[in-house]
């Protein structure tokens, strides 16, 4: 970030110059004035100031602090009263779109700086803080002061530091980093949804210029506990490879291939038994992710699409279910592997917008799967979902946008009782937005809609179990809100 016309730079701050300016006169004259001051004692006492206003003047080549962030935050009713409920959720995601769907309040606050540029060479720092109400299926956003820690409408909320990572960036252009951040990652934004989300603590080397594209290499890690012996972790070391911006004639391809290689201790293992894999689960897993973005512009009409074919084996199997943030989890699941299709994109052209997504998965569950604690569907199976978004622009400020969603899966026992046949889940909401801008990405957006949501995996679903949750009276839900969506 540029500095501001007549401004000094002191730690990411910016300092007009009118006032560097009289600070530094008023030190000179306190200094070598001894009308002022009595002694050389008085005058050595005023030389730390000198210095440091000193070095703020000279401090012109640092950059301020970039600030960026997200968040979003709504209020909603039921029309039948009572509590709210959302079918998908920020770790899950959302199946049939998150609009009209989404029960909790989530914010982002992320902060980046050059410490050091200078003759081609730059070191970074970036730190990101998470804040988020209570996450699950039902709507838990209490009071005005909603205090973390706690329960109930006063508490009960969350916070985490999710980045505090450095990158040292050489003339050569690639980038040495390490610590925790988000890596890479890529999403649908329509249902909050993470295809591709390595991230963690690690280390690594990015965007190296191979001439046809850039290559990538890291480490991460990710760490799950084990059943009755919290002292066991399982640590798990993904190595990420990646080579992304592949010129392929019609667009380009991005390829990752990520491998998970358990870290567990003969004793670990022996001590978690045979039938508890959550914390003593050795075997290796992959996953292989080609994506295909291309852009098609025109005068008065934008496409942007991407198609995206995974395919993951061992703890990296659930690419074969809707299973979000694929990367991330390296779960203790062994004999299986899943294969998933994804394309989805947004059109824009003159008044008229949309964003799509359809997704088609499928699970093969060896003999071996279902023996312990596997956290993926224990069937072979497939799943699907759709989700479309149109829109209309009216003004250069209002849109109204309708969003429907339809998802499926093979009868499993996994979402819903082994009773429900294929069970499925549908969604229909509808919105009227104010935005800054007509394009599709224009945020902040105000929005006021009304929303349908039901099918067996809304209301016979272990997430929600809708119909108990209202004595069996109906298997639908119908809500009114308002919220607003924000990033910069």
């Amino acid at each position: 970030m540029p500095l501001s016309p007549g401004t000094f730079a002191l730690k990411g701050f910016q300092v007009p110059y009118q006032i560097v300016k009289k600070a530094i006169s008023f030190a000179n004259n306190i200094m070598f004035n001894p009308k002022r001051e009595k002694g050389i004692i008085m005058k050595a006492k005023w030389l730390p100031l000198a210095a440091g206003v000193a070095l703020a003047a000279g401090s012109v080549a640092a950059s301020a602090t970039d600030i960026h962030g997200y968040f979003r935050a709504g209020a909603q009713a039921a029309f039948a009263k009572g509590e709210v409920f959302c079918l998908g959720t920020g770790a899950n995601g959302h199946k049939v779109g998150r609009l009209g769907d989404e029960c909790d309040t989530y914010a982002e606050l992320a902060f980046g700086q050059d410490i050091y540029n200078k003759n081609n060479t730059k070191f970074d720092v970036h730190a990101l803080v998470a804040y988020g109400t209570t996450e699950g299926n039902v709507d838990r956003q209490g009071d005005s002061w909603q205090g973390v820690g706690g329960n109930g409408p006063w508490g009960g909320q969350r916070m985490s530091i999710r980045e505090v990572w450095t990158g040292y960036t050489p003339a050569e252009g690639y980038t040495i980093w390490a610590g925790k951040r988000f890596y890479k990652r890529k999403d649908i934004h329509i249902m909050d949804f993470y295809y591709l989300n390595n991230s963690g603590y690690g280390t690594g080397i990015e965007d190296i210029d191979v001439g046809l594209g850039k290559a990538s290499l890291a480490v991460t890690k990710w760490a799950n506990d084990a059943f009755g012996a919290q002292e066991y972790w399982r640590n798990v070391y993904k190595l990420d490879a990646r080579w992304d911006a592949i010129p392929v004639g019609f667009g380009t391809l991005d390829a990752s291939l990520i491998y998970g290689l358990p870290s567990v201790a003969e004793h670990q293992n022996k001590t978690m038994g045979s039938n508890d894999r959550r914390g003593g689960q050795r075997d290796s897993g992959a996953l292989l992710t080609l994506d295909h973005a291309s852009n098609v512009n025109g005068d008065s009409f934008g496409l942007m699409n991407h198609l995206i074919f995974q395919f993951g084996t061992n703890g990296f199997a659930y690419v074969g279910t809707y299973g979000n943030h694929a990367g991330d989890n390296y779960s203790p699941d062994i004999d299986a592997q899943g294969i998933r299709l994804i394309d989805w994109g947004t059109f824009d052209m003159g008044n008229f917008g949309l964003g799509y997504s359809l997704l088609w998965a499928h699970l093969n569950s060896g003999k071996d799967h279902g023996n312990g604690a596997n956290w993926t569907v224990d069937r072979s199976g497939w799943e699907w979902s759709i989700v479309l978004r149109p829109e209309y622009k009216w003004t250069e400020y209002t849109r109204t946008t309708l969003e429907v969603g339809l998802s499926q899966m093979k009868t499993s026992g996994w979402v819903a009782p082994t009773t429900v046949k294929d069970p499925e889940v549908h969604k229909v909401t509808l919105a009227q937005q104010f935005t800054p801008g007509k394009g599709f990405w224009q945020r902040p957006a105000i929005r006021f809609y009304v929303s349908y949501i039901g099918g067996d995996q809304f209301a016979d679903g272990w997430a929600v179990s809708y119909k108990d949750k209202n004595k069996n009276r109906h298997n639908f839900q119908y809500t009114i809100g308002s919220q607003v969506e924000a990033w910069w």
